[in-house]
């Protein structure tokens, strides 16, 4: 048997509630200013510091309790684009004991609805604008308009923001002894998972606890300067940016500047005027700042290391964006079930194209993709996780539990690699699973798929992810059967494109475009072989790049 262990010393996880670790003293908030600004609002200049964010983080757990009266393990569904007092919003929850789940604020109703229905929300917490399909998903739900807030400072139409509620009392005793580390839940975050639509990720306090822990002792003084200012534009309800942006950033007391969505121009005038040293990105970003004219406008010498994970970053985009901001880009590899990264570049160290190394108190094995035997170095598997980062589960879905982890306690995460014997480091070199990651969204084929059948004029389909390198991100492409009646040309391309997109969240769109075939390839069994549907699309390319040498 081989397992690849993680060659860092093992660290000692906390046995604590995730409120408790980050508001107890520690070598970072006792070193650097609690008064200085901590979360600063990009757009207003607003801002919270350390002891502030305690304080009132301490005063809405109690309001969450006390006033609202919620208890221990009640979940509440966090829909909206970062605010600067996001992390408080979420730091309060966790006081109270509740589990937060948080979701993308440009879903459609069915999407809102399928969250909030099968996490169990008890509560929602948006903006504004998005008051009016909210109300009809707590209806769906159950939930009462009194279990509404909102972000921001002013009420509508009865609905108060959540922050009208702290109370004049900031105590919370510490840890939390109610809350046992390693079986309660925090966050419930969704994901596509290796396939279908989406599923409930539970991830516990010690999930996030042991991230926060084994991530910053990885990255060490590589992303850990007192002087370092980071920009937050990645979204916080997935877990890229609640990990980097929401937690880690509190715990090591690193100031944060946050806006509600990334927009090109402004992230570099916020570079330039806060002197950004840390940029968490994702390979579109990448593939934007060494394309466009607008980053030569701006000074962003004080950037010292970017940071990219969500999906791989090619050699020719990291050197492309090197020409305009010369500094180290460290990748990782994660998944939502993973808490987020759990295989790192070391910065200066790991070759190009490889994925890194574990970090601290991580295992990893290999299997053959077809008949599970276990593989050494040198040898493409897939890939096999165990650690304290690995979720719980998935919530009320034993037969996602059951395909996912093995009888020993193994995670297979449906992603191939390849362990360099000579460097030492994981390669990723495929994917089993069937996710299409577009700028680092999950796209399941399943969903698509599903939808696109509900249409009267199509017999049979299949969704795949097209690779698009001007982009660096896979593009959803449907592959449609027409029921004979319908004829196929462009105003039916068209409206099966459309169709979609009305009843879509924007990244699921069929950008990858709408083909129109006579025969779905299926296995003896019925399932789909996207394999052969890719071998049409490498064949497709190669035309393509024949007739543009011509």
């Amino acid at each position: 048997m081989t397992i690849f262990k993680s060659k860092r010393q093992a660290l000692a996880i906390p046995d604590i509630d995730i409120y408790s670790f980050l508001f107890r003293t520690n070598q970072f908030n006792s070193t650097r200013p609690q008064s200085r600004p901590l979360l600063i609002d990009g757009l207003t200049g607003k801002s919270l510091s350390f002891q502030q964010s305690k304080n009132l983080s301490g005063r809405l757990a109690n309001a969450w309790k006390g006033t609202v009266g919620l208890k221990k393990g009640d979940v509440v569904a966090v829909f909206a684009p970062n605010q600067y007092d996001h992390a408080v919003l979420y730091f309060s929850l966790l006081g109270a004991q509740c589990t937060v789940s948080p979701g993308n604020p440009s879903y459609t109703e069915a999407e809102f609805n399928h969250q909030v229905n099968k996490s169990g929300a008890k509560a929602i917490v948006t903006i504004p604008v998005l008051l009016p399909i909210m109300l009809k998903v707590a209806k769906q739900n159950n939930i009462s308009k009194d279990m509404i807030f909102l972000f921001g400072d002013e009420s509508v139409d009865g609905i108060q923001p959540f922050r009208s509620l702290a109370t004049d009392n900031d105590t919370i005793i510490l840890p939390i002894k109610e809350i046992q580390a390693a079986d309660d839940v925090a966050f419930i975050c969704f994901s596509s998972g290796t396939t279908g639509v989406a599923k409930g990720v539970m991830l516990t306090h010690r999930n996030f606890v042991s991230q926060m822990v084994m991530v910053t002792d990885f990255e060490g003084t590589d992303s850990n300067q007192p002087d370092d200012v980071i920009i937050g534009f990645l979204p916080f309800f997935h877990i890229f940016g609640l990990t980097t942006l929401v937690l880690r950033a509190f715990y090591t007391n690193t100031p944060i500047v946050i806006v509600p969505r990334y927009d090109l121009e402004l992230i570099c005038q916020l570079i330039e005027k806060y002197r950004i040293t840390i940029g968490p990105i994702v390979p579109p970003v990448a593939v934007h700042f060494a394309k466009s004219d607008v980053v030569l406008k701006y000074d962003l010498s004080s950037l010292r290391t970017l940071g990219s994970g969500a999906a791989p970053l090619g050699i020719e985009h990291i050197e492309a964006l090197q020409l305009r901001i010369n500094v180290p880009v460290r990748q990782g590899y994660g998944m939502t079930e993973t808490t987020a990264g759990c295989i790192y570049q070391k910065i200066g160290v790991s070759p190009a194209g490889s994925t890194g190394v574990l970090i601290a108190n991580m295992e990893c094995k290999l299997i053959d993709i077809d008949n599970g035997k276990e593989l050494g170095a040198d040898v493409p598997g897939e890939i096999l996780l165990k650690g304290p980062v690995i979720m719980k589960g998935y919530l009320n879905d034993d037969k996602a539990n059951n395909e996912t982890f093995t009888s020993d306690g193994w995670m297979r995460t449906g992603d191939v690699a390849k362990y360099d014997s000579k460097t030492g480091e994981f390669f990723i070199v495929d994917r089993l699973k069937e996710l299409i990651k577009y700028k680092g969204y999950q796209v399941a084929p399943a969903e698509l798929e599903a939808l696109l059948l509900s249409h009267v004029s199509i017999a049979d389909c299949c969704v795949v992810g097209v690779y698009d390198s001007s982009q660096a991100t896979e593009l959803p492409r449907a592959y449609v059967v027409l029921q004979p009646s319908v004829e196929n040309n462009k105003n039916t391309i068209d409206m099966i494109s459309k169709y979609v997109e009305e009843n879509v969240t924007n990244y699921k769109k069929l950008r990858g475009g709408v083909r129109i075939i006579k025969q779905v390839p299926k296995s003896t069994s019925g399932k789909i072989l996207r394999r052969e549907v890719k071998e049409w699309i490498k064949e497709e390319q190669k035309l393509e790049v024949s007739r543009a040498r011509l």
